[in-house]
């Protein structure tokens, strides 16, 4: 459900990094006081006009923001909508979502920009960020007019996970975004090594007969993708880095002062290639899964601050879309209904306290992004926050033919099957926009 109030009091919330409980109060979707000290419900109560919200065992973390995600409208409404996923979003904690540019058609005109914002604002879910399409059609030839389109609301640029295979236009693209300061988002995908690929090149790969998608497609791509940004002095982020090998390659330009980012995807600090096993398509990934070694470089690429930011890499399908043998299944897995249990079993993965791997999705992509970061819940700042119950047992159904935008292993395996604690966690309350989302169990 979703109001909006013009005054909210929060009893009982307990800060990230705070010992005891505060009440927060918000006036006009704006953070009027903080007060470790909190007044009594009972005595808020009596203020007429306020909204009073029992907080008392969760946590207020500051809005996700989620750097790679395909909303599937226009053009694709039977896998899911705008308005379906940013209301998924949401209830995953997500304020601000980066939407792919692989729309039909792509999102490489200001009139398609217009539609996707339109539909975001009315949907009243998570506000949508497109990505323009580098390219016009995503193909790769004709670089599209990325200016314009920054003016009309696109953030950022990329090719989704279209490669481009002229370093010609690669290098012509990042000159481009260089002049008017556009990160350019690619994902580092060999036009040719591992074309038609479906999973990772190795063991698991061989005693399937599954066509396989090398390393080295990746990180030929990167380092074509580095050099050029050392000449152009582009904003480069590459986006869901899968293996070792890539990891290392960021960290060395990050030495050498490139101005480079780097995300990975939630599923691939969890999943590895032997998942596959039994031609299981809820592990297709567009973006493969790889090696044990790998998965576990790449969560001490988090640890170590070489990966800046984790996004969902959300792909919903409908139920046709893994009836096939599995080279012809669609590729993605639908992130949003999952996406906090992960989180959750992400400090001990990765060894790091639950406050900095939050960080990871709030305020790193807001810097990867414009270079901003408020929290959205300091005093004097509009309201950006959602507040999350950690403890709340969440039960699994694998009734897998209820609806669309359920394409996640976690719908068809157990978590202690796929070597998951049991899981845990739920967003209560979001609090974004001058608005207040409660959320339904």
């Amino acid at each position: 459900m979703s109001t909006s109030t013009d005054r909210v009091i929060i009893h009982n919330v307990q800060l990230a990094g705070a010992k005891t409980s505060s009440t927060l109060v918000l006036q006009d979707g704006v953070i009027e006081s903080v007060v470790a000290t909190p007044t009594t419900v009972t005595e808020t109560k009596l203020q007429s006009g306020s909204r009073v919200i029992d907080a008392a065992g969760t946590i207020a973390v500051p809005g996700m923001t989620d750097l790679y995600a395909r909303l599937r409208e226009p053009g694709l409404t039977r896998k899911g909508s705008i308005a379906s996923e940013t209301q998924a979003a949401l209830t995953a904690g997500f304020t601000r979502v980066l939407c792919a540019p692989d729309t039909l058609p792509a999102i490489d005109n200001v009139a398609t920009v217009e539609l996707v914002r339109h539909r975001a604002e009315s949907a009243l879910g998570a506000q949508v960020l497109p990505i323009a399409a580098l390219t016009i059609g995503l193909q790769g030839e004709q670089l599209s007019e990325i200016a314009t389109l920054q003016a009309a609301g696109c953030p950022v640029a990329g090719q989704a996970d279209h490669p481009l295979n002229s370093s010609t236009v690669m290098f012509s693209a990042m000159e481009y975004a260089a002049s008017f300061n556009i990160p350019l988002f690619l994902c580092a995908r060999d036009a040719l090594l591992g074309a038609g690929g479906c999973a990772h090149t190795g063991a698991m790969a061989t005693r399937l007969g599954l066509p396989g998608i090398p390393v080295a497609a990746e990180t030929v791509a990167l380092a074509q993708m580095l050099e050029l940004c050392r000449e152009t002095g582009c904003r480069l982020h590459i986006s869901r880095v899968s293996s070792a090998r890539a990891v290392e390659m960021i960290a060395a330009a990050k030495q050498q002062a490139l101005p480079v980012t780097c995300d990975v995807g939630l599923h691939h600090l969890f999943f590895t290639d032997e998942h596959l096993d039994g031609y299981d398509a809820s592990f297709h990934s567009a973006v493969p899964f790889r090696s044990t070694s790998d998965r576990d470089a790449l969560r001490r690429g988090v640890s170590t601050g070489v990966i800046d930011a984790i996004c969902t890499d959300h792909a919903p399908h409908d139920l046709d879309a893994s009836l096939a043998p599995f080279p012809a299944t669609e590729s993605g897995l639908s992130g949003y209904q999952w996406a906090i249990p992960l989180i959750l079993q992400l400090p001990e993965k990765l060894e790091l306290p639950l406050n900095q791997v939050f960080e990871k999705l709030t305020d790193a992509p807001r810097r990867i992004i414009d270079g901003s970061a408020p929290t959205g819940l300091k005093i004097g700042e509009s309201a950006d926050f959602f507040l999350l119950s950690t403890n709340h047992p969440i039960a699994q159904s694998f009734d897998i033919h209820r609806q669309a935008g359920m394409n996640h292993p976690l719908n068809t395996h157990s978590a202690e099957s796929l070597g998951l604690a049991p899981l845990q966690g739920m967003v209560t309350h979001v609090f974004t926009r001058h608005r207040v989302h409660s959320i339904e169990c």
